[in-house]
């Protein structure tokens, strides 16, 4: 049986996507006032709530170094994991990822 499952694909890092997460929110004034110090941003409402993104990675690395790059200027994001099954959006999220580097 082990050396079935080790035959098997369990998961791929394919689709995978890294969201920097600035804030949840349940009052679109509060994100209002939120996101005025930052500039360039995306508000999503999900289940009645608004979530900012900054940022979105297909390469881990990447996502904990824009982090970073956001902490040390009083920015504070969460790294959200997400799945992306358009692959032709998700290749261009890697081609402008890696056209940053």
């Amino acid at each position: 049986m082990f050396t079935t499952y080790r035959n098997e694909t369990v998961m791929t890092s394919d689709g995978n996507l890294y969201l920097l997460q600035y804030g949840s929110y349940i009052n679109d004034e509060v994100v209002k006032e939120n996101v005025q110090k930052l500039t360039d941003y995306l508000i999503v409402e999900e289940d009645d709530k608004y979530y900012v993104y900054v940022g979105a990675y297909a390469n881990l690395e990447n996502a904990l170094s824009m982090q970073k790059i956001l902490q040390n200027n009083n920015i504070y994001t969460y790294i959200k994991n997400d799945y992306y099954s358009d692959s032709n959006k998700l290749d261009k999220i890697k081609e402008l990822e890696h056209s940053y580097q």
